[in-house]
Order: C-alpha cells, then sequence, then structure tokens
C-alpha cells in the first residue's frame, strides 16, 4: 500500500512556485504503476495547496494520474 502526502502547494500558482498541474498528473500515475507492479493500492490524503483557484484543478490532475486509462 503507497499512501501520499498530496500536498498541493509547490505549483507554481502557489507558494512552493516549483510544479505544473501536468506534474501533479505524471506523480498519480508514477504511485499508480508502482502500486501495481507490487500488487498494492495508493491513496493520497490532502496535506496542502493555498491558492484555491488552482488546488481543484491539482487535485483532479493527481487523481487522472491514479486512474487507470
Amino acid at each position: 500500500m503507497i499512501a501520499a502526502s498530496a500536498g498541493f502547494d509547490n505549483h507554481e500558482a502557489d507558494w512552493g512556485g516549483l510544479l505544473k498541474t501536468e506534474d501533479y498528473t505524471f506523480m498519480g500515475k508514477l504511485m499508480r504503476e508502482t502500486a501495481q507492479r507490487n500488487h498494492g493500492g495508493c491513496f493520497g490524503i490532502l496535506e496542502g495547496g493555498y491558492n484555491h483557484s488552482i488546488l481543484g484543478k491539482n487535485v483532479l490532475a493527481f487523481v487522472e494520474g491514479l486512474e487507470e486509462k
């Protein structure tokens, strides 16, 4: 089981200023693929993200990465 302390405050539009929205999709995908290789599951717990104008988009991007396509 992989658990992520999913903080979104490092987005370029939040105080961290480092990541783009698509980076959260990539991280979700990496978690999903790693969990599948190890026959386990994964989940995230919202920890941060303070710019409400972008937070929902980033959470959605992360969840889309977790989804099997």
